[in-house]
């Protein structure tokens, strides 16, 4: 040993001598001159055992001045391989960390262990390499190779990789021959990929060829946990202040449960959570969803149009799918394509630069909106609606200090992953015998938002039509104000405004008025718009004169209360 070598000892004393110090010594010898450098070997690194660390401690002299830039320096320079990736990287003469086994002991890997093992971490086609959690960007050879060596150091810092070890490797991995062993050798993938939850396996083989797993265990669930409790913590608390009604609470956490606990099974009926207010935890209640299942096994988009658009492969691979500020119109083909992704268990999908395909997808849906759904009747068995309604909202809410305090308490549970496990194995350890994950009974289930939507039927949205029209004595509706008229009471389709003014027994033709070419309108059956102006059938003293002068008179105001902007035809032409 040189002279500026430390031993395992000296440096046990040394790390002992700064923990009890405290900062301030620390200072004061920064300000004095420093004795020379000492290196620390690698030999000298390891912490010594308590006992060892006792008799030297008796028999070593007087502890030597502390230099705490020695250890600057190394945490400094740790902290910089942390940043660049490299934290588990073993770098000569710095040790790492080891995984061990349930006993607490360093794992031995074999050979064809590590060959295993790696193996999973790729597939190959048409002479090209893909790391299956990147399967868009290929590899050479040579990146491959180089990838493999870096990535193998990491995974057994133990083992030596020199190059007749690498060489030896690579030839299992890459070129085995006739003695091509599928569980050591990288798999040649058929470009597909697959979800399959609760496999914990990322590849599978069908005829020779490998499909890729796009499911993944979430880190969480390896932590034990040593004692089993029904409590959700932090959790359990929040949902108690966004859902107080405790047979919605339950009903929410059975559907959560059986989701987590049938992973490779599909329930027919969706989650959505309304409020008309912005901050009441829609978003926290799907970070702590988004966390359960895995962020790897959870799409998260904003709005219907990508769940629904060409290329959603990607989306319905995963096994949750959570839909924020969802608005679309009722009867649209959007609506509809959501309603048959939750009950159907295979959909046509497409991946860019792939051809289409039928896949059996086995997604849960989570949907969130600050707009009430007029799109979804109360009595539909495909969604159970919860009314986040309470005053912790951020934006003037009496109780915003205590729901603030909740949703801290959430994240830094979830933040946890022994809290998370813990969470988890709550949430599977729940009785739900009773819950029917298959077909929601509406009228057993049905809550206070959902038999407010019963009301707000297609029946109501025609009494609100009607209503507007006979307040303001309207008796001729351009094509044009209907649609807004339709679309502000009941957010629906264009083709929703034919049922509606049809039902109230108005007709609809060709018109002129203004001055301008002919334009299609709705007017009242009592009258007869021709030449111009609307005439009543029932009494001639009931006409209306010029078509323009009656709606400038009624329509035109009207509207502008009602949508706070100028009728689309208004003019100011007679």
């Amino acid at each position: 040993m040189s002279e500026n070598e430390e031993t395992a000892e000296e440096l046990a004393e040394r790390m002992l001598k700064i923990r009890e110090a405290g900062s301030e010594p620390i200072i004061q010898s920064l300000k004095q001159k420093p004795p020379p450098a000492r290196a620390i070997t690698a030999s000298s690194a390891a912490v010594p055992k308590p006992e060892e660390s006792r008799k030297s401690a008796a028999k070593s002299p007087p502890a030597k001045e502390v230099d705490p830039r020695d250890w600057s320096e190394i945490l400094e320079e740790r902290e910089q391989w942390q940043e660049l990736g490299l934290g588990n990287f073993p770098f000569p003469g710095h040790e790492t960390f080891r995984r061990l086994d349930a006993q607490g002991k360093p794992i031995q890997y074999s050979a064809k262990d590590r060959a295993r093992i790696i193996r999973s971490w790729y597939v190959k086609k048409d002479n090209k390499f893909y790391d299956i959690d990147s399967l868009g960007t290929s590899l050479s050879l040579a990146d491959v190779k180089q990838s493999i060596t870096h990535r193998a150091k990491e995974a057994f810092p133990k083992q030596k990789f020199d190059e007749r070890t690498l060489k030896d490797m690579f030839k299992v991995l890459f070129d085995a021959g006739a003695n091509y062993d599928p569980l050591t050798s990288i798999p040649v993938w058929s470009g597909r990929t697959v979800s399959r939850p609760g496999n914990t396996q990322r590849i599978t083989f069908v005829d020779g060829l490998v499909e890729v797993n796009t499911w993944q265990t979430p880190a969480y669930r390896r932590f034990p946990v040593d004692s089993p409790s029904q409590s959700l913590g932090a959790f359990g608390k929040f949902l108690s202040f966004i859902l107080p009604k405790e047979e919605e609470r339950e009903m929410l956490l059975d559907w959560l449960a059986w989701n987590l606990l049938n992973e490779a099974k599909k329930g027919k009926w969706a989650v959505f959570l309304y409020s008309d207010k912005q901050g009441t935890g829609k978003s926290t209640l799907s970070v702590v969803c988004n966390d359960l299942f895995g962020a790897a096994n959870t799409a998260r988009t904003n709005g219907v149009s990508k769940l629904v658009a060409r290329f959603n492969k990607e989306i319905l691979e995963k096994k949750l799918v959570i839909v924020e500020e969802v608005e679309v119109k009722k009867g649209s083909s959007q609506a509809n394509a959501i309603k048959s992704l939750i009950t159907e268990d295979s959909t046509a999908v497409e991946a860019k630069g792939q051809p289409l395909e039928t896949i059996e997808h086995l997604c849960c849906f989570l949907m969130t909106s600050n707009h009430l759904p007029l799109w979804l009747e109360g009595a539909d068995r495909r969604f159970y609606i919860l009314n986040l309604d309470h005053q912790g909202y951020n934006n003037g809410g009496k109780d915003y200090p205590e729901f603030k305090r909740l949703v801290t308490d959430v994240y830094d549970q979830i933040a946890s992953g022994k809290e998370l496990s813990r969470l988890y194995q709550a949430l599977l350890g729940r009785d739900l015998t009773g819950f029917d994950a298959m077909s929601l009974d509406v009228n057993a289930h049905a809550t206070d938002i959902m038999k407010e939507l019963a009301t707000l039927s297609p029946d109501v949205v025609k009494e609100l039509v009607e209503d507007f029209l006979e307040t303001n004595e309207i008796k001729f509706v351009p094509q044009s104000d209907a649609l807004d008229l339709i679309t502000h009471f009941a957010k629906r389709e264009a083709n929703a405004q034919t049922h509606t003014f049809s039902e109230l027994g108005w007709k609809k033709n060709r018109f002129a008025w203004s001055g301008k070419p002919q334009r299609w309108a709705w007017y009242h059956p009592d009258y007869k718009p021709e030449q111009g102006k609307i005439r009543s059938i029932v009494h001639v003293e009931d006409d209306l004169g010029k078509i323009h002068d009656h709606m400038a008179a009624t329509l035109y105001p009207a509207m502008k209360r009602l949508l706070g902007r100028e009728s689309n035809d208004n003019d100011s032409t007679g």
